[in-house]
């Protein structure tokens, strides 16, 4: 079973949720916030409630200082996302 869907701790413009998202399926973050905008652009109404409810809803993820470190890390620019996965392997989270 993959990551569980979750809002970032580390990874927020808002609440986390694209983040998050982005963590479970494994894309970049601003590819999903992208999606995200252009689906808000075109069906205004549902998309910032669909938001709300998923940040409502969704549990926030918790993980170790290291991998938070890394998380902060990636966010910043200062190492890729090749990089921030292969940290996670190696401190066993996926």
């Amino acid at each position: 079973m993959g990551p569980r869907l979750h809002r970032s701790s580390t990874d927020r413009w808002v609440g986390g949720v694209c983040a998050g998202m982005a963590a479970t399926l494994g894309v970049d973050p601003g590819l999903v916030r992208l999606v995200w905008i252009v689906a808000g652009l075109a069906v205004f109404p549902l998309v910032p409630i669909v938001y709300v409810v998923l940040w409502a809803a969704l549990p926030e993820g918790h993980t170790t200082p290291a991998v938070r470190i890394a998380e902060e890390r990636y966010a910043r620019g200062e190492i890729d996302a090749d990089e921030l996965h292969r940290i996670r392997q190696d401190l066993g989270v996926s």
